[in-house]
Parts: C-alpha cells; structure tokens; sequence
C-alpha cells in the first residue's frame, strides 16, 4: 500500500496503445477518470483510504490502494464545549485543516491518556460530535493523527467533565457540585433551568439553593463550568420535582360584574406556585366570610349573589399541586350601583367603591349600555355618585354600569348594571296649519315615544279612518284622498306598546286650521 499526503499530485499514464479504447480510472467509487489525453493527474484533497481501479473496455483491472495522510494543521484543535448525555459525551470543536482526530479520556487533567474514538475527515471550523462511552466521567482531549510528518504530540487542551446532583427540600431544590477539575480554572458557573440561563455563580461556589420554585412543579437543571481559557464543560440536565409541607403564597383576587348581574372571581396566583383547586367564601353586609363553593378552578363564577342592597365581599383559598392549602386571599368587593329616576326625569346615581386592588382605584368610569350590552357613552368620574340631568331619550331602559381599574396595575372590574325605566313621554298638539309655511304643517306626536309597537290613526266626524302611521315620525299632513281635508276638529287615536310591554293608549282632538 503506497502513502502519499493531502495535497501531492499523482499521474496515470495511458499504456494501452489502443486507439479505440479509452481508458477510465475510478477513485474510491467516485467518478471515474478519463483518460483522453494520454497523460492525466489526480490530488486528493481529503485524507483517508482509496482503492483506485483501472476500467478498460468491460471489466476492472489492476486495483490498487492509496493511504492518502493529512497535512499538519496550522493549529491545535481546540475543545471548545463538552456536554455530559447520558451513555454518551458530546465534544464542540474549532479546527484549522482536515484531520483525523483521536477521542483521549483520563481520570486527571494530567493523564494518563487512553483513545476511545477516532473521528475521520473532521472538517476545518467548528463541528460537534456525540461520542458514545459507559461512563462520561473523566477528563477529554484530542489528538491530530495520521499526517505526513508522522507526528503524534499535536492535541487539544483538555476538558474535564462537570457533574451537579439535585435534591428536594420544602418549597426548595439544593444543588451540589465539584469543583470542575480541568487543567484551565473555572472564572464562574453558570447555572441553566428549563434550557434558559438562571443563575451566574461565582468559580468557588459548590452549591445553589432554589428558592424560587413550585410545589409540583418539575424543574431541570443544567451546570455549566466556564474555563479561563474559554472552554466549557456541562453537566447532564437533570429534572426534578418540587415538594413541600409550607403553604404556597396568597393569591390575589379579582371580582366583577357581568351584564348578567353575576360575580365573575378571578385569581392571580403568583408565577412562582401551582394551582389545582380553590374554595370561595363569600360576606354580605356586615356578616363575616362563609363557605359558598369548593373544588372551582382558577376562574369562577358566582351564579347568585343575593341580595345587592348591601356590600358584597369575597375571598378565595387555593390548593397547590401538592395538595397545601394557601392562606386566604385579599378581600375582593365589587362596586354596586344604584340608580333612582328624578322627578324632574333626571337619574341619580350612587355606588359604593371597588375594594381589594393592591395599590388602589386608579380611575371610574360610569358607562351607558345600549340594547346589546354595548357601550353607548362613557364619562369619568370621581367620589361615589354621579347626576345624570338629561338622560339619553334614545333608549327607554336606561342600564347604567361602574367600570373601576387598578392603581399602577393591569386589573379591573365592572359594578353591577343599575337600569331605570323612562316614562313613555309623549303629546299631542290640539290644533295643526298644513299651508307648507314650515311650522306646524305636520300632526304628530311631540316627545319621545319609547315603543317597540306605535299606530296613531285620525278620524273625520262620521268615524272613518282617513289617515294610520306605523311610524311616530311619520305624522299626518292634512291630506286625504290625495286632496286636502277640509278645516275642522278631527279624533286621534293612539295604541302602542312600551318596551317593557306595557299597552299605551291616548285618543283626542285636533283641529285642521287653513
């Protein structure tokens, strides 16, 4: 077998004399080599082992193997990273050629060295392999072989791996280590939870207890060790699972209004704890907290409140997944919003003010629903009562409602809906002049007439219907027949039904003035 280096250029001569055959040679399987020319030359650009055969007419000849060896590189590999995996290490490294390598494992920094893998054609820049070995304790390097010059003292610098056992307190995890005993000195560790950087540590520091965890709650962890000279070694991340007796933190509590009138409880758990279940005591008046629900998940509902005249409080306790059951919440007590129609058609408005957001009431809003539960207009207020002097005539159920938000904080909460009832306020006028002068040409109601049904009909003096509406807009133009009616008092008569459903009837007289 003939050894040549990367790099050196080899020569095929055609011998065969025959015109008529051209003669091919192939290189390891690769594509063959033409030799039209009779003189043609072949450098290999990658060490390793090749077989290369003559291919002349049908049929191969005269094979013949070439160990082809890899020029020294301009620098020694570097180990940049090594990771623990289990039943396997994997090694990150920074080369400058093409060169086979030798996988070397010690007990020590200072060896001895023992190969356990040998990685071929490892190509220039940075690679990763996975090395599979019984155990991944130990210390690692690398080493350039099979090149020219036959040296074997060209390796890398050397890693040693780093190892982190976890075990569980109450409401904490304990992390303990060794210190990493690579020849390079640790600067600092860096500790990873959940595949994202955690903590930076100090490179004297052999332990690390997790405070910040949740009961139930599984956790893995990675230790990586950050050598002087700029390499890493990283333990294999282990996961574990939180346990703990202490209760979990309290919970904050959110209660708010729907448009249905009911309690809608929402807990803020901290992003720290677990949540499984919770129970929800509710206080009315000046009674103290009793049970109402348990076993409800993280948002709830309170179906029926009771009574709204008096102040309406509520309180929640959770279970993490370790079964503890947290203290009591904060005291979360809805607005509740009273509304009282004026005698002068105004509406009074009254409330009591949110309690329970943890820096206080950043700013009230009074807001107008319409029919759909939308909102028609809104308006800051402040203190606890507002006077609505003119309420819209759009609507005649007026729904009014409290919206409240936090202090400094992402909350809210709407108060119950307060509704007043507007009067079906309508008139009629007793006389009408249609001589198209643009005052009084039309006979129709004045006011707002709040129905969901409305038929005003006008009668002459022998009872016959000379005029019917559907529209309250839409009123009578002294017209009959297409001809004008003449002047005299005529009857009206009004049916209509209010959105409450409440039948309304008027019946009168007005008289035609021409």
């Amino acid at each position: 077998m003939e050894t040549f280096c990367v790099g050196e250029t080899i020569t095929f001569k055609d011998n065969s004399d025959q015109t008529t055959v051209t003669e091919y040679y192939d290189f390891d399987d690769r594509d063959g080599l033409d030799f039209t020319a009779k003189q043609t030359s072949h450098t290999f650009t990658t060490p390793g082992r090749f077989v290369v055969t003559q291919l002349k007419g049908v049929g191969n000849f005269c094979p013949r193997t070439f160990e082809v060896k890899a020029a020294a590189p301009v620098m020694p590999p570097v180990l940049q990273k090594l990771t623990l995996q289990g039943g396997s290490v994997q090694i990150q490294l920074q080369t400058s050629g093409v060169n086979d390598l030798v996988v070397e494992r010690a007990t020590s920094g200072s060896g001895p060295f023992t190969a356990i893998e040998t990685l071929s054609n490892v190509a220039a820049g940075q690679s990763q392999h996975t090395v599979s070995v019984n155990s991944g304790i130990g210390c690692y390097r690398v080493r350039v072989t099979n090149i020219c010059s036959g040296r074997q003292d060209i390796v890398s610098n050397t890693v040693c791996s780093q190892t982190v056992s976890v075990s569980v307190g109450d409401r904490q995890n304990v992390l303990s280590w060794s210190a990493n005993s690579s020849p390079s000195s640790v600067v600092n560790y860096q500790l990873v939870r959940g595949g994202q950087p955690y903590q930076n540590l100090p490179g004297t520091q052999t332990s690390f207890t997790d405070t910040q965890v949740a009961c139930g709650r599984k956790y893995t962890y990675q230790l990586i060790a950050l050598l002087q000279n700029g390499a890493q070694s990283a333990s294999q991340p282990i996961e574990i699972e939180t346990i703990g007796t202490t209760p979990p933190a309290v919970a904050l509590l959110i209660a708010s209004f729907d448009l249905q009138n009911r309690v809608n409880l929402e807990t803020v758990v901290p992003a720290e704890e677990t949540f499984k279940e919770q129970s929800v005591y509710r206080s009315q008046g000046t009674g103290g907290f009793s049970l109402i629900s348990e076993r409800q998940p993280k948002n709830t509902l309170d179906a029926s409140p009771g009574n709204l005249a008096a102040p309406l409080c509520y309180q929640v306790a959770y279970l993490d997944s370790c079964n503890v059951s947290s203290r009591q919440s904060n005291s979360a007590c809805p607005a509740i919003l009273r509304a009282t129609l004026q005698a002068e058609g105004g509406v009074q408005l009254n409330w009591s003010s949110y309690e329970g957001f943890p820096s206080g009431i950043g700013s009230q809003t009074l807001q107008l629903l319409d029919d759909q539960g939308q909102v028609y207009w809104s308006i800051p207020v402040s203190g606890q009562s507002y006077l609505d002097a003119q309420p819209q005539e759009k609507f005649q159920r007026l729904t009014y409602r409290l919206l409240t938000t936090a202090q400094n904080a992402p909350y809210q909460s709407f108060s119950n809906t307060a509704v007043i009832d507007q009067a079906f306020q309508i008139h009629f006028p007793t006389a009408f002049t249609p001589n198209n002068d643009g005052l009084n040409d039309v006979f129709r109601p004045v006011g707002t007439p709040f129905a969901s049904r409305f038929t005003l009909q006008v009668l002459n003096r022998w009872g016959q219907i000379i005029f019917e509406s559907k529209d309250p807009k839409t009123g009578w133009n002294g017209m009959h027949g297409g001809k004008p009616s003449p002047p005299e008092t005529y009857i009206y008569r009004l049916e209509a039904v209010d959105v409450n459903g409440k039948k309304i009837t008027q019946k009168g007289t007005v008289t035609l003035i021409r």
